[in-house]
């Protein structure tokens, strides 16, 4: 541990040479907007318009800045941007490796011969086109699509695709499970592995009020990860997913939220033949404070049949498993899994943040006995800087260490040091 916190110190001493030199837009943090050029006959009434496209920027650290680009019609109802960012990584891997681009302890080598490695990735820059515009039925709204290059083959890769409103989301985007303005800032793209991310087709409706709450529920596409044999098998599903979430906003880019969701899963039994399903559920506490330049951050998980909504564990397929012991019969874990990260704005357009998360599974009705060496509990920490070395260029470093641990008790480290630049556009 005295070693980890060591490497910890050294990454951050040595981002410290990099320089600000222009305010941008930090984690959560509105600097100097970047500059938008508008192609009209009647520039005067460009500006409103285009004013939208900053108010409804992304809360996430990853989604894009306001577009660089902007068309809009004469009278100043419409308005196109077209923006997005290049992103590129490199990565090194010490003292145990994770074999997958981004750091997930379930990908952790299980005592393989390799202990480093070098890879860099540039699949995650992304481009967005984005219609903003004015109507009486739907007051101020917009259509967005966004994509990446990590499809099959480095393809492009949808990532959004919906129609937003005042009240309502309509298409392909996040989860409504997910409260994506407490999420910390990574290199990694991935993220804690603690931390609930999935993109699912919804509609979904929210209702803020003029005293900070705010509450929302929705209708989502159910998208199962299960591990599966030759006597259970598991298809098409019958129900949507059902989020729901209340939030309060107090002070200044502070709030919590408490939000659930209720899963309706359907498999069937190949022994008789019978079609059969099981109820699950998930309870999630998130929250966001402000205190100056620091900002504290975290979120609590927990639930039965949620591991697809999971990072890492939605990779190893946990919603539902076959029972132990009873061929044709399939079971739910209760997985819980959490974060807490603390973030301080140095100067403008510089920012650190330190990150430490956990992921576990909780075995029932002998399931860690049948399946010694499935992943348990995974554990990460991240501690990493940015700065932005011109207006619109983002670098970071960070440091990354990882622990997963399977059912038969053994565990498995690797640590990585991540450098990033991004430049938007």
């Amino acid at each position: 541990m005295k070693k980890l916190f060591k490497q910890a110190l050294l990454v951050l001493c040595m981002s410290s040479i990099v320089l600000p030199l222009h305010a941008q837009r930090w984690a959560r943090v509105l600097g100097t907007p970047v500059t938008v050029y508008n192609f009209t006959e009647n520039v005067n009434t460009a500006p409103e318009i285009v004013n939208i496209f900053y108010t409804t920027q992304g809360e996430y650290f990853r989604d894009p800045l306001a577009p660089r680009f902007v068309l809009t019609d004469r009278e100043g109802k419409w308005a196109l941007g077209l923006g997005g960012y290049v992103q590129a990584r490199a990565e090194y891997d010490f003292d145990g490796i994770a074999d997958n681009i981004d750091f997930l302890p379930s990908s952790i080598n299980r005592g393989g011969s390799t202990s480093s490695q070098y890879q860099m990735d540039i699949t995650t820059s992304t481009v967005f086109m984005k219609l903003v515009g004015r109507s009486n039925l739907l007051g101020d709204f917009y259509l967005y699509t966004s994509g990446d290059w990590r499809g099959d083959g480095k393809t492009f890769h949808l990532l959004h695709a919906y129609l937003r409103t005042k009240y309502m989301t309509l298409g392909y985007t996040t989860g409504l499970f997910m409260d994506l303005a407490a999420y910390p800032a990574t290199v990694d793209n991935a993220g804690p592995c603690g931390m609930t991310f999935y993109r699912a087709t919804q509609l979904a409706f929210n209702y803020g009020f003029d005293w900070g709450l705010s509450m929302g529920f929705g209708l989502e596409s159910p998208d199962v990860n299960a591990i599966e044999n030759e006597y259970v098998r598991v298809g098409a599903q019958r129900l949507p997913d059902i989020p729901l979430y209340v939030k309060y906003n107090f002070n200044d880019d502070s709030h919590v939220r408490v939000g659930a969701i209720m899963r309706d899963i359907s498999y069937k039994n190949l022994v008789n033949g019978e079609n059969k399903h099981k109820v699950s559920w998930g309870a999630q506490a998130s929250a966001l404070v402000t205190l100056g330049r620091l900002q504290i951050s975290g979120q609590y998980n927990i639930g039965k049949g949620i591991g697809s909504l999971i990072n890492d564990v939605s990779n190893i397929g946990m919603d539902i498993v076959p029972e132990p012991g009873k061929p044709g019969n399939m079971m739910m874990l209760l997985t819980d899994a959490w974060f807490a990260s603390l973030h301080y704005n140095i100067a403008p357009g510089m920012f650190a943040s330190a990150t430490y998360s956990q992921s576990n599974l909780r075995s029932r009705r002998g399931f860690e006995a049948a399946n010694p060496d499935v992943y348990k509990r995974g554990q990460y920490l991240a501690v990493n800087m940015f700065a932005n070395a011109t207006e619109n260029l983002q670098l970071g470093i960070e440091y990354l260490h990882g622990w997963r641990v399977d059912f038969d008790k053994d565990t498995y480290n690797a640590n990585r040091i991540n450098l990033m630049a991004r430049y938007n556009f």
